[in-house]
Order: structure tokens, then sequence, then C-alpha cells
């Protein structure tokens, strides 16, 4: 939810998922999506699985991934970012310039 406002505010459209496999189906529903920010822990599809899944996909694999979550350790990040992840970003080190820094990055806004 802080996300989502955060970049509202900013002036992003935001379409949101109640877990990965749902994101998975919302990126393949939505057709043009530019940007995807998930956690690592959610139910059914964690983001890492997320993560690899987009990978995958024939059509959405260039999709721009950032994971932003409270597992903060040099393994948690490797992870993230070995499955594919474009960015890592920690809730411990979380801030609203961060996420903006690293979103303008990634799709060049």
């Amino acid at each position: 939810a802080l996300q989502r406002s955060i970049l509202e505010a900013a002036g992003y459209h935001v379409v949101t998922a109640v877990d990965g496999q749902d994101a998975l189906h919302r990126i393949e529903e939505e057709g043009d999506v530019a940007l995807v920010i998930t956690d690592v822990e959610m139910p059914v599809m964690d983001g890492l699985a997320l993560t690899a899944a987009i990978r995958s996909s024939q059509k959405d694999h260039s999709i721009p991934i950032i994971i932003v979550t409270t597992r903060d350790t040099e393994e948690d990040r490797r992870r993230g970012l070995e499955v594919g992840a474009d960015a890592y970003l920690t809730k411990r080190g979380f801030s609203q310039q961060t996420l903006l820094e690293a979103v303008e990055r990634l799709i060049g806004r």
C-alpha cells in the first residue's frame, strides 16, 4: 500500500495483485505493464518465483522488476538478483526517494 501511494502520487498508474499467481495473471491480462514491484514473501507464489516466471515468459521477459522486502541478507539479495530482479530494495533502508529513483532508472521516465 505504501509503494502504491508513492507511485500514484508521482503520477504512475498502479495495478495491484493479492499474490504472485494473481500478479502473473494480471501481467498477462494487462498486456502493457511497464514495471513490476514485488515482495519476496507472498502466499501461493512468492516474489522470487514470480520474478523467475516473468523472466521465463516469452512475451513479458523484459519487464523491469523491483523486489522490495524485509529480507536483507547478502544471500537474499543474491538470490533476488539471480532470478532476474533489476533492483533489490530492503524495507529497512526504504525511502520514497529510493523507490522513485529505481523506478525512473528502470523505465526511463
